[in-house]
């Protein structure tokens, strides 16, 4: 096997696949949140993280992943936009 046969390919994602695989995370760790049992443990005096970070902060930092990602294909579009009316006067 040579090692191109090795190599594996990166998955390409559209925008679309990565907001659902995005949203499909926040909606699974809010699930996780919700759980009486992983309410308990977070609880714990003994749950500890190195940067005293909560599951809420995972969800946080998701959501604004996303709103991120919704800017730049809303001023991608825009600027699509402006682009084609600037092209149209210059014809």
């Amino acid at each position: 096997m040579n090692s191109h046969q090795t190599m594996q390919t990166q998955p390409s994602l559209t925008t679309t696949e990565i907001i659902t695989i995005l949203c499909g995370c926040e909606q699974t760790l809010r699930f996780v949140q919700a759980s009486p049992n992983y309410k308990e443990i977070e609880a714990s005096v003994r749950f500890s993280t190195s940067n005293d970070l909560r599951l809420g902060d995972a969800v946080q930092a998701l959501m604004e992943i996303h709103e991120a990602i919704l800017d730049i294909e809303f001023y991608s579009q825009v600027e699509g936009q402006v682009n084609v009316r600037n092209d149209s006067l210059t014809t």
